[in-house]
């Protein structure tokens, strides 16, 4: 598997090793940013109302507007990636 190289802030970081621990005592196995990731994926492809909003809650507002404007310039780099 070919692996890539995202970027999250500080507090983000710190609430996905968060979710990575619980997640490790709850398969009683190690797990990755990558298992944490499909994971919360998962939890967002079965809607799971309960469970985002307890994760949500964890992510601090600041951390939320640095992950939207972090999304917001990948678009637009893709955008001149591809306009030629």
């Amino acid at each position: 598997m070919m692996s890539e190289t995202i970027r999250v802030s500080k507090e983000v970081k710190r609430e996905l090793l968060k979710i990575m621990g619980e997640l490790q005592i709850e398969r009683g196995e190690r797990v990755d940013f990558n298992d944490v990731i499909e994971f919360l994926l998962s939890c967002y492809k079965r809607k799971n109302p309960e469970l985002l909003r307890r994760l949500i809650g964890m992510i601090p507002n600041n951390s939320m507007k640095d992950l939207e404007e972090e999304r917001r310039r990948e678009v637009e780099l893709e955008k001149e990636k591809h306009s030629i």
